[in-house]
């Protein structure tokens, strides 16, 4: 196999595997915010909901979290700086997009690991519970001091 194909074998992957593991949950988080929002705004105007409404939710909801995939995607295969690209006020959103969706990725491992521990389990799932949510709270704590300690940098 050359060298271009394993390359674009590769790069093929890489996207699958984003799609796969980031593109779905992003997708089905972006579903959940969007149709509660969509419904509460709405809901309180006494509006009846079209059919069209959870349809166009939906599609709203999947490329948004292809979107995702796709960043995930070019930060796996070119580093942080594959979101550079463009210009600043795009570069600025896809930084803004990548780290909230990261920080809700880690809040929510930390938040299931920690329900897990406090659920009444066995003591096994207890452990392993309080491992995933103490190894979510330690990488959300890192990474937030060094995001700011980046703006501070930047700031001078």
């Amino acid at each position: 196999m050359s060298g271009e194909r394993r390359s674009m074998l590769v790069a093929g992957l890489v996207y699958l595997g984003a799609a796969v593991l980031v593109g779905i949950p992003a997708t089905i988080g972006a579903m959940a915010i969007l149709g509660s929002a969509v419904d509460r705004v709405l809901g309180l105007a006494g509006v009846q909901l079209p059919p069209i409404v959870g349809l166009l939710v939906f599609a709203t909801s999947v490329v948004i979290g292809l979107q995702i995939a796709v960043e995930a995607a070019a930060v796996q295969l070119g580093g942080l700086e594959a979101l550079g690209r463009g210009s600043p006020r795009v570069a600025l959103a896809r930084y803004a997009l990548f780290t909230a969706f990261a920080f809700a990725a880690l809040a929510v491992a930390a938040w299931a690991g920690l329900s897990a521990a406090l659920g009444g389990f066995g003591w096994g799932i207890v452990a392993l519970g309080l491992l995933v949510g103490g190894a979510g709270v330690v990488v959300l704590y890192r990474s937030s001091r060094v995001l700011v300690a980046g703006y501070r940098r930047s700031e001078a």
